[in-house]
């Protein structure tokens, strides 16, 4: 996911289903800036401890629902879905700034998933490359029911 995403040190980051905060860290090194979202607050409490004791002070992590992505503070770079869905949120696409990158596992919660990338292009359209077959949990919205595996 990172190497499709290539995220250059400029780029505004954003992760969805932060979990552990393991990928935000990674993103943290090689961008300006990360801004993560986790549903579940244990998680979300754990990896900030975790990304303080790594001296990952640019990145904003946050309970909520990753689904609404991060409508404060403009436009994303790259977005990073650490969760499948059938379909990309039109909010994450919203917030995507020309030429960025968003990468989701698309398909069957069940089934078939594609690690997708969307590009959106100068004229707004976004052009779509899956990558390769994955297998992720589940995206759910916060406050929704679910196990404590899905972000």
């Amino acid at each position: 996911m990172l190497e499709a995403a290539a995220i250059a040190k400029s780029e505004r980051v954003l992760e969805i289903g932060a979990g552990s905060g393991y990928l935000a860290a990674l993103a943290a090194k090689l961008g300006r800036e990360v801004c993560a979202v986790e549903r579940h607050e244990a998680l979300v409490q754990r990896a900030r401890s975790r990304l303080r004791h790594l001296g990952c002070r640019n990145v904003d992590l946050r309970h909520g629902d990753g689904t609404a992505g991060w409508s404060e503070g403009g436009e994303l770079d790259v977005i990073l879905v650490s969760a499948a869905t059938a379909q990309t949120p039109a909010a994450l696409k919203a917030q995507l700034a020309p030429s960025g990158r968003l990468l989701i596992p698309l398909g069957d919660p069940d089934g078939v998933q594609w690690l997708t990338k969307l590009t959106r292009g100068p004229d707004g359209r976004f052009i779509e490359e899956r990558i390769e077959e994955v297998r992720f949990v589940s995206l759910v919205q916060a406050g929704s029911r679910g196990s404590h595996n899905e972000s």
